[in-house]
């Protein structure tokens, strides 16, 4: 897009990865296991790939690695099996039917405890809409866009997200293990960042009373 424009360089870029508050609350998109909606989670709705065919159509072992890459949820194998015994007696449509599927397979206890829901609606919206992999591509080609006294800042929902920008970041900013310890550097081998802050901003007291989604 920036090319179109004529812009090659710029002076600031701001990655903001997590979903906007009118997505979450459109119940019909399918992104909350708050209400009852069909299982779609596409950002981008002209893109074929659903939630639905996901949860539907996934093998076990898909479902498994899903659940637990980009979910981290341990109960993951429990949960895919279950999902593949029940989608056998009848499609599994609905946000809600999958949450039930989800407590039926660990339990009311580890359910109400841990809430598994979260990990596993997250996993399935990561694989819809291939988060990740987006992420990974659009990071290093937004470093090469900044000016040399630009600045880049990305905000991060999850620790899958926070992974990727930390080590891309960590790797940038340091020099090539090929050329470390020579006196002189090659331009093509020296740093082409410089962090500014090398762990994470948190939301402050102050901003998770104010805005609660901001945990």
């Amino acid at each position: 897009k920036l090319a179109e424009l004529g812009i090659d360089k710029v002076d600031g870029i701001l990655f903001d990865l997590g979903l906007s508050s009118p997505q979450i609350d459109n119940a019909e998109r399918g992104f909350t296991f708050m209400n009852d909606a069909p299982l779609d989670m596409r950002m981008d709705r002209t893109c074929k790939l659903t939630a639905e065919e996901v949860v539907n159509t996934y093998t076990f072992d898909q479902l498994t690695d899903i659940f637990f890459i980009y979910g981290e949820e341990k109960m993951s194998k429990v949960i895919a099996k279950k999902i593949v015994n029940e989608r056998q007696n009848k499609p599994i449509k609905t946000t809600k039917e999958l949450v039930n599927i989800i407590e039926k397979a660990v339990g009311a206890k580890y359910f109400n405890k841990q809430h598994p829901e979260r990990q596993i609606f997250q996993a399935v919206r990561i694989e819809v809409n291939g988060e990740l992999t987006v992420l990974k591509k659009v990071l290093p080609d937004a470093i090469e866009l900044l000016n040399e006294t630009g600045r880049m800042s990305v905000i991060t929902f999850h620790s899958l997200e926070d992974r990727i920008v930390k080590q891309l970041f960590k790797k940038e900013s340091e020099i090539d293990d090929l050329v470390k310890g020579l006196p002189v550097i090659p331009d093509e081998y020296k740093p082409k960042i410089k962090l500014i802050n090398k762990k994470p901003i948190l939301p402050t007291p102050e901003e998770l009373k104010e805005n609660s989604r901001s945990k």
